[in-house]
């Protein structure tokens, strides 16, 4: 890769592990993975392009940390030992690649459990959540965990990462946002319990805290565990900005390494027009001014973080960002460390190296139609796969 002076190509470090760049692969359903959750080569395929592509750090697809939080079809899982060699493959190959590369570029594991978030292309039986609320996409009650319930998979969580530290991962992200089980419990929308794990902002946190005690527990230190949050439900009664600055600083305070700043929830996705599905991936960024949707809500959470050297740990900002112009504004005057992307790096997977090169910068080449998530979503296991259709048809339409 190309030496850039700029702050986005300089190195940031998520807990002691250091990042080469400020570009950050968001995880993103791959829709890859074989029936019973395991790797395939075009599974692989995906981390070779992103590795080559110069990335400071991809994230992977969540994994699920039990059979019952498989969302949508064709997911890794992260259940079992039986799925230690799928891991490995994932991260052997990415740091193969890397090192043949010489970029340094980092690759983490998202684990996760989506609760009663459950689609019809995912798991089929009963559903688990904080509360009885019927999750709007399915209609299904799910079954509120139980204390015992809740210590159960809180040790799921632990063993995961600890799976994701062994497989070879440079780290680890929970996935807390989007209205997946971590946001069903600290989301006051979601969250209607009484009990220790509701009421409060502190209690509603509470499933969290003890998931990052077990995990640390297992994978000591100096592993990097990292939270993807939302900034903001984006519904009246669900977390605002000034809530989840609350929330993100008891997550750092309980020794969480850095924090992805993403929104909503999917009742608030049905409530907007054009409505974008789902609605943390918004349509048409450009043409309804939506970039770097999510900054405002990460600003207020680094200003809370900030106060403290001990909580001020780097933020991830996601959603909107297309433009090289804008990341390299908000690194300067923001304060905020690192950037992610996702359908832009499906388009473009070496859109890191490219910008590498310097000025002029490009624009990335997604429109933010959502065609790519949307074939997945209607055709579930039948799906080639997560890819961009514009540009598959743009490469059919070559070859005539």
């Amino acid at each position: 890769m190309e030496e850039n002076h700029n702050p986005v190509y300089s190195p940031g470090k998520i807990g002691n592990v250091e990042i080469p760049n400020r570009l950050v692969r968001s995880a993103t359903y791959e829709s890859k993975a074989t029936v019973d959750g395991h790797a395939t080569d075009e599974l692989l395929k995906t981390y070779i392009e992103l590795a080559r592509g110069c990335v400071g750090l991809t994230i992977t697809g969540v994994t699920n940390v039990r059979e019952d939080g498989r969302q949508l079809a064709l997911m890794v899982g992260n259940y079992s030992d039986d799925y230690l060699e799928t891991l490995s493959r994932i991260a052997g190959t990415y740091h193969d690649v890397v090192k043949e590369e010489g970029n340094n570029s980092k690759i983490f594991l998202q684990v996760g459990h989506s609760g009663s978030h459950i689609t019809h292309w995912g798991w089929s039986g009963e559903v688990v959540s904080s509360c009885d609320l019927v999750y709007e996409l399915t209609h299904k009650n799910p079954n509120p965990l139980n204390i015992d319930e809740i210590a159960e998979i809180v040790e799921l969580y632990g063993e995961a990462a600890n799976r994701g530290k062994k497989a070879g991962f440079d780290g680890v992200q929970f996935h807390g946002a989007h209205g997946y089980l971590i946001t069903q419990f600290y989301s006051p929308y979601l969250n209607r319990r009484s009990d220790e794990y509701g009421g409060s902002t502190e209690k509603r946190a509470r499933f969290i805290l003890d998931i990052i005690r077990a995990s640390r527990a297992k994978v000591g230190k100096d592993f990097p565990l990292c939270l993807k949050m939302n900034g903001s439900d984006r519904l009246e009664g669900g977390v605002d900005a000034e809530e989840a600055a609350k929330l993100g600083l008891l997550f750092a305070q309980a020794g969480i390494d850095s924090l992805e700043i993403s929104s909503y929830i999917h009742k608030a996705g049905t409530l907007e027009k054009p409505a974008s599905l789902p609605p943390e991936s918004q349509r048409d960024i450009r043409q309804r001014n939506r970039e770097a949707f999510n900054l405002p809500e990460a600003k207020k959470i680094k200003e809370q973080l900030a106060k403290n050297p001990n909580t001020d740990i780097p933020l991830i900002l996601v959603g909107g960002l297309y433009r090289f112009e804008t990341i390299s504004s908000i690194i300067k005057n923001d304060g905020i460390e690192f950037f992610s992307m996702a359908r832009p790096l499906i388009r473009e997977p070496d859109l890191p190296k490219e910008w590498s090169k310097g000025p002029p910068y490009k624009e990335a080449d997604c429109i933010h139609c959502n065609n790519c998530l949307r074939d997945a979503l209607v055709r579930g296991p039948k799906c080639k796969g997560i890819r961009c259709i514009i540009r598959e048809k743009e490469e059919k339409k070559k070859k005539r």
